[in-house]
């Protein structure tokens, strides 16, 4: 089958179907397969500081700076400088004012014009204790449902954090294994999102808990997926589930008919930092993908990249020979990310959208409110540009 037949088969104009798992696919409820092939809503929802336009560091002479995180690294260190200088309720309006303009209505729009069918969004288990954070969540999903999009639901930092990584909203903190509260907390954060989107058919499927690299061994990573599984179970019965492998390696987990559980797909992230020409992602890919594939096969279950980006080195060509591969194979996918708008200019392809000079830094350190609301224009992606040769993403 070629590339263009299987863009064409999961077209999705006459409205989006709900998905399950038949073997080794996603299919719509006619039993038609359903690739997923899309991007991450990086920074919306959990800012990364490294590929947002916020200044990461106090000046040395600010007056005071000992009240404040002497780095922003993170979410929670970040609203927490807003919060310490400004107050809560600025707080809460430079926030909200951040989500409205990182990712808007528009930004969906573009997404299914790259030839893309899904998103998927990361969100901090945070987000339900916010006023009104659900919100959110509802919002992204109505507007991917408006423009045809299918939404991977998926928890990028759980209670305590799984891996000590600053994506997992506050860096340092891996404390998900080693607190039953804290994985009875994330069992109850995600039968709060079933219950909301059970049934909704526009998100496609739940990623359970994004990278827990931080798992002191894959018998405790595959307990807490079993019981998170099951909790959500008791809510949702049939909405797709994804378990991440953590970087543990795809041979080591369960196959789901041995551990009982239902409508299950599997995660790996793809990222070669060691490359040191262009060619050297898909030569690596091309190694490692009939393992993969033979995986894949014992345990009858789909398979989906949550992330992959092609850099260091990354060159429009390669990117469209790597996604070629990845959906020729039958993998779904999902690249990392939709935009970057880094402090000192472009960075190659780690955003599909960019800022093509250097970003006007946003200092939550110094800027006031009415400031910071002002240079977050900057980031709305009217005012970016497409990476040179990268769009569309897919090509038939």
């Amino acid at each position: 089958m070629t590339l263009a037949s299987l863009l064409v088969s999961s077209t999705l104009l006459a409205g989006l179907s709900p998905l399950s798992i038949k073997g080794q696919d996603f299919v719509d409820s006619a039993g038609k397969k359903v690739q997923l092939r899309g991007v991450n809503l990086g920074g919306w929802l959990v800012e990364e500081i490294w590929m947002t336009p916020w200044a990461d560091k106090p000046p040395k002479d600010l007056p005071g700076a000992e009240a404040f995180p002497k780095k922003i690294a993170d979410h929670v260190s970040l609203w927490t400088t807003v919060e310490k200088r400004l107050g809560k309720d600025a707080m809460l309006r430079v926030r909200q004012a951040w989500r409205e303009s990182w990712i808007q209505e528009s930004d969906f729009a573009r997404i299914r014009a790259a030839g893309l069918n899904h998103v998927r969004l990361p969100f901090l288990w945070s987000i339900l204790d916010e006023p009104g954070g659900m919100d959110w969540l509802r919002k992204a999903v109505g507007w991917a449902k408006k423009h045809d999009l299918y939404v991977v639901l998926d928890l990028h930092g759980a209670q305590g954090g799984q891996s000590g990584e600053h994506h997992t909203g506050e860096e340092g903190k891996n404390r998900l294994w080693y607190d039953v509260d804290n994985i009875d907390k994330m069992i109850g954060t995600w039968k709060a999102v079933a219950r909301e989107f059970a049934n909704e058919p526009t998100v496609a499927a739940y990623d359970l808990i994004n990278e827990p690299m931080g798992t002191p061994n894959v018998a405790m990573l595959h307990l807490v997926y079993d019981r998170l599984i099951r909790g959500i179970r008791t809510v949702d019965a049939h909405k797709p589930v994804i378990v991440d492998d953590g970087y543990k390696g795809f041979e080591t987990t369960p196959h789901p008919n041995l551990a009982g559980w239902t409508q299950v797909a599997f995660s790996l992230h793809f990222y070669h930092f060691d490359a040191k020409a262009s060619g050297d992602h898909v030569k690596n890919l091309k190694s490692f993908l009939p393992k993969v594939k033979e995986l894949q096969g014992y345990r009858d279950a789909p398979l989906y990249i949550g992330e992959f980006n092609l850099e260091p080195h990354g060159n429009p060509e390669v990117m469209h020979e790597y996604v070629r591969h990845l959906t020729e194979k039958g993998l779904n996918w999902a690249m990392w990310t939709y935009k970057a708008v880094a402090k000192g200019g472009p960075m190659g392809q780690w955003g599909m959208y960019r800022k093509a000079t250097q970003a006007d830094a946003l200092d939550a350190y110094v800027d006031s409110e009415a400031t910071l609301i002002a240079k977050m224009k900057q980031v709305r992606t009217e005012n970016l540009e497409a990476a040179p040769g990268l769009l569309p993403l897919v090509r038939g």
